[in-house]
């Protein structure tokens, strides 16, 4: 590679509101964003990398404060703004700054929707351009300044090939007549992104139902990890480390079940002798104040279970006929399944006992490209019927001017 002129570097309001004069009128903008949730209780966006022609450009948002110049770029859908794999920073950007990014170029998806098997941006930038990133600086802290050069130069990396890479992959995605495809899940991403509500720091007392091996815990051992996961909560954010660097949910987990009596807190792996004297007397306080939880988590506290994991056995067994229809789907068309037609599409189909075809048609994830593959088929496998009698689901009676829409189609 030949050599480049240095990333410009903006940490003024001045340098930000010129740079954003200087990006009117571009058609194509890469970004990217570096975040500090490895090493910091409130994740926030430390770095935005952008690359406009041959310019790339850090801009430290630390120092700027905000990004208000270029919101109308930003959120221009006339300007496209290409991102590898774009929802996170969507998600972010939302979050610090209150920008809702319209107009995207997704070169993750894109490379999905072509059936690659490697996607990440290394694996892709190699393909390409022989470039071999350096993984190094993946979870350097980006909050910390000043940033040194190799943090300075991985970054502009993450932008730098995209603009060219926008142009190999949309040829190749006319070429096999999947452009239309990219486009429609191109404008489905802000949609996505604003669906996920990002984590906001604090002790909320209901975080602890999505802690892994709690299930079927007395209420006693469950007020004890409710206890645990707040005061470990309060301390991360004392300390400003994220919650796992205090201890782990493992060891959350075992003091719940076996607390100890008194001040006979000990070091154990992932609780090590300077925590316990550090922060020993608010576990012991933790445990000792612990109220027994009775009753189920409350709805949204607990993530979605995936993979047929379903309390209804005809769920169960409906969901996993959708994935096999997928793969068959997916292999013809050579996708992955889970890019072909996601997990919680499946999931929400399988735990319904009647499905309307109409309904199908009008799915946010059915429709588009996806349509043509999946509604018919789908609908078949859900409507057939089972072992000769009757059909395992049936339009439902009630909407009779759905059913109609559904027989015009």
């Amino acid at each position: 590679m030949q050599s480049l002129k240095p990333p410009l570097i903006i940490d003024t309001e001045e340098a930000l509101a010129a740079w954003a004069k200087e990006c009117a009128g571009a058609k194509l903008v890469a970004v990217d964003t570096e975040s500090d949730s490895f090493h910091h209780y409130r994740e926030k966006v430390c770095l935005v990398q952008m690359t406009v022609g041959d310019t790339d450009v850090i801009i430290d948002p630390l120092a700027t404060r905000s990004l208000e110049p270029l919101r109308d770029m930003f959120e221009d859908p006339s300007v496209i703004k290409v991102f590898h794999d774009a929802v996170y920073d969507l998600i972010c950007l939302r979050r610090d700054f209150d920008l809702k990014l319209r107009g995207l170029f997704d070169t993750m998806v894109a490379s999905r929707l072509l059936g690659k098997r490697n996607f990440g941006l290394a694996a892709v930038l190699d393909e390409y351009f022989g470039f071999k990133a350096d993984k190094r600086m993946q979870r350097s802290d980006w909050a910390r300044r000043p940033l040194s050069d190799e943090q300075l130069q991985y970054a502009r990396f993450d932008t730098h090939f995209l603009p060219r890479l926008t142009t190999l992959l949309q040829t190749e995605l006319e070429a096999a007549d999947r452009w239309l495809w990219a486009r429609e899940e191109f404008t489905r991403l802000p949609d996505v992104a604003a669906r996920i509500t990002p984590r906001i720091a604090g002790a909320d007392p209901d975080g602890f139902w999505r802690i892994k091996g709690i299930r079927g815990l007395s209420p006693e051992a469950l007020g004890r990890v409710q206890a645990l996961y707040v005061a470990r909560e309060r301390i991360a954010e004392r300390l400003d480390r994220p919650a796992f660097k205090v201890f782990g949910d493992h060891v959350l987990v075992e003091l719940a079940l076996k607390p100890p009596s008194g001040d006979s807190l000990r070091p154990r792996p992932g609780l090590r002798r300077a925590g316990v004297d550090r922060f020993g007397k608010e576990i012991a306080t933790a445990l000792a104040s612990a109220k027994p939880v009775h009753g189920k988590a409350p709805s949204g506290a607990v993530r979605r279970r995936r993979s047929g994991r379903f309390l209804d056995p005809d769920a169960r067994a409906r969901y996993e006929e959708l994935r096999n229809l997928r793969r068959e789907i997916a292999t013809g068309i050579g996708l992955e399944p889970e890019v072909a037609l996601g997990n919680a599409v499946l999931e929400e189909l399988a735990r319904k006992p009647r499905v309307d075809k109409a309904d199908l048609e009008d799915h946010p994830e059915l429709v588009g490209w996806r349509s043509d593959h999946f509604v018919e088929p789908i609908y078949r496998l859900l409507t057939a019927p089972v072992g000769g009698g009757e059909p395992r689901a049936v339009p439902e009676r009630g909407d009779n001017a759905r059913l109609r829409r559904a027989s015009d189609r």
